[in-house]
């Protein structure tokens, strides 16, 4: 490890046996000596609670600990994350779990941080979980009558006199209950969190940090409102697609607005998809650098050395079962070269963007409860859009419709669906002050509770768009449109649009399709105090969208100098106080030879041989890290 330049180890996430054997019976020399081994080779530590992996005699005694699903079975042992994330039990014994760590482990100069759990996922439909579902709805609402009303429980004879009568399940429900449930999930992931953070705080150096490892795209709870309690963002990193992990690193940082860091990423491969291909050489390297290059301070590998048996035999490791390095080795050993290399200069930067793209938690569960097509994607829908916003702004936040917007010039909302009055509001207030606010299809539909929104599509927006859409239309297949100077098509979804203010602008129209939509605006703009506001009513084929999201980001000044770089090159800048370091990668397998504007003459961090202006050739996945001067 030391020889591969590595700086960090993870230990102790699934070490609950090994840590308590037997109930009562804590063993802690082996942990001891693993972090003072780690500390000898220049190592720090993050340190995992294992409450995801409790031991067998815990569940054996306390049955009642196991999670039970949507179907009303309950788990057994033998896997991990079989525990309820509601049970009072488990929850007084992952405390005491914590606090004992943090007693032992919290003025250990070579922990750097925790991480809590790992990769919280699966909720519970236990008799606890039901009884604290029915207490937070009445928490929330005071009276059953409210919640009726709310909830339109009218329909289909849905009406409740007691909050005990209320089903407890996570599909085929009214779509107010749904939607309940899951802030209900969030906000006992929240408390699950809290309540191991709580001891850990109390006893550990204010140094130590706190985190968790989440999954990317992962909807299972709010990611926004669940790291608002810890101090870092952590996430686990599986992706193959750049172009999506990309949006996947820019989503855990836009979590708490800073950089994060990589908890776990594949050395190769993993064992758990259908087909677990190999990345191609060299390409671990380059994903590693794009999560640098995309604010990680950090990259943790999954996992050091083969276990020689469990679930993940298969999965790519940097040392095999005998020990000795995996072919995987070198590649890894040269990263964490460079990475010291390019250190001091990375150190206090971070990237920092014009564009955001709105994600809401909300608005992804109320698509996905009522689809109307199969394969309309709300995070599909979202990477559409990032795509070309990358591209052609550099740098991209994916951020809560309810974060500070104060720095952004262009706001993307493709499938805003659930659109508060208070949302509406502060989003206003940042087109007053001259953003320019992009709706996509889908958005303003529904309320708070996942009502529809009688002013109609976009909701509390409508006025100020000076438009409304009168009526959606699920698409199988695509119809002709006209935008951007671009003769394309719509998919998945199209809406048509009614322009209410004579000074509403149509930014194109569709074509010939299925009559309701012939001829009818598929975007439609207006002013709003020194901005404006936008709404597209379809998905366009990605050349189409491409040219429309470049006029977008154009207009709003918010162009990247190297938004004419080839498709298979990323860009990207981190900014600090006195310099910016540019992280050029190229994605493809083979070379690509492209221009660098002047603005961007620098200096090579891995080679101060090497040109670092003009014309640069990248081998493939090749990667080139540049500093330079920040702009006088």
């Amino acid at each position: 490890m030391e020889a591969a330049h590595i700086h960090l180890v993870r230990i102790g996430e699934f070490a609950w046996s090994r840590m308590e054997p037997h109930e009562g019976d804590w063993q802690w020399d082996w942990l001891d000596h693993a972090i003072a081994l780690a500390a000898k080779h220049h190592m720090k530590v993050l340190l995992g609670t294992p409450s995801a992996a409790p031991p067998a005699w815990l569940t054996q005694k306390y049955p009642e600990t196991l999670r039970v699903s949507n179907a009303g079975v309950r788990d057994e042992h033998g896997n991990r994350q079989q525990f309820s994330f509601i049970s009072a039990r488990y929850r007084a014994l992952t405390h005491d779990l914590a606090e004992r760590m943090a007693v032992r482990y919290g003025h250990n100069p070579n922990v750097v941080g925790w991480q809590i759990d790992n990769e919280l996922a699966e909720p519970s439909f236990d008799p606890e979980a039901h009884k604290a579902f029915h207490a937070w709805l009445q928490h929330k609402y005071g009276t059953i009558e409210n919640l009726n009303q709310k909830w339109w429980t009218s329909y289909w004879s849905q009406t409740y006199s007691d909050f005990g009568q209320i089903p407890v399940h996570d599909a085929e429900e009214n779509p107010a209950l749904l939607l309940n449930w899951k802030q209900f999930v969030t906000d006992t992931w929240v408390s699950y969190v809290r309540n191991q953070t709580t001891p850990i705080r109390q006893y550990a150096l204010p140094s130590q940090f706190i985190t968790t490892n989440t999954m990317g795209w992962f909807d299972g709870f709010d990611g926004y409102t669940l790291h608002q309690s810890l101090d870092l963002v952590g996430w686990d990193d599986y992706e193959t697609d750049w172009t999506d992990n990309a949006a996947r690193h820019d989503l855990a940082r836009g979590y708490k607005n800073k950089n994060f860091w990589v908890t776990e990423t594949d050395p190769g491969f993993v064992n758990w998809r259908p087909n677990n291909l190999a990345h191609d050489k060299g390409e671990v390297r380059a994903l590693a650098w794009q999560a640098v290059g995309h604010g990680a301070d950090a990259v943790e590998y999954w996992q050091w050395r083969a276990a020689l048996n469990g679930q993940e035999q298969y999965h790519g490791v940097i040392a095999g079962a005998d020990g000795n390095p995996a072919p995987i080795y070198a590649e890894i050993q040269t990263l964490g070269a460079e990475f010291e290399k390019a250190a001091p200069a990375l150190q206090g930067t971070s990237p920092h963007a014009q564009v955001a793209l709105l994600h809401d938690m909300p608005s992804r569960w109320a698509i996905s409860f009522q689809k109307q097509v199969e394969d309309f994607n709300p995070v599909k829908a979202l990477t559409a859009f990032y795509g070309p916003l990358r591209h052609r702004a550099g740098t991209v936040d994916v951020v809560s419709p309810r974060q500070n917007l104060a720095s952004y010039k262009l706001i993307v909302a493709p499938g805003l669906n659930v659109l508060p009055q208070e949302t509406a509001e502060h989003l206003l207030a940042w087109v007053r002050q001259g953003g320019h606010l992009l709706l996509g299809p889908r958005s303003g539909m529904k309320d708070a509770e996942n009502a529809l929104d009688p002013h109609l599509q976009p909701g509390p927006l409508a006025p100020f768009l000076g438009a409304h859409v009168s009526q959606f239309y699920g698409l199988v297949q695509p119809v002709a449109l006209s935008l951007a100077q671009t003769q394309g098509k719509g998919t998945l979804w199209a809406e048509t649009l009614e322009p209410t203010d004579p000074a509403t602008q149509t930014e194109g129209t569709y074509g010939p399709s299925n009559g309701w939509l012939d001829g009818q605006p598929v975007a439609v703009s207006h002013q709003v105090g020194k901005g404006k506001i936008t709404y597209l009513s379809t998905i366009p084929d990605a050349a189409t969208l491409d040219a429309y999201i470049t006029t977008q980001v154009r207009d709003a000044g918010a162009l990247s100098p190297l938004a004419d770089l080839p498709a298979d090159i990323e860009a990207c800048l981190r900014t600090g106080k006195d310099h910016t370091v540019l992280v050029l990668i190229n994605h493809a397998r083979t070379p690509v030879t492209f221009t660098l504007p002047q603005t961007t003459a620098g200096k090579d961090l891995l080679d101060p041989k090497q040109a670092a202006s003009g014309q640069i050739t990248l081998p493939g996945y090749g990667v080139r890290v540049l500093t330079l001067p920040n702009p006088a």
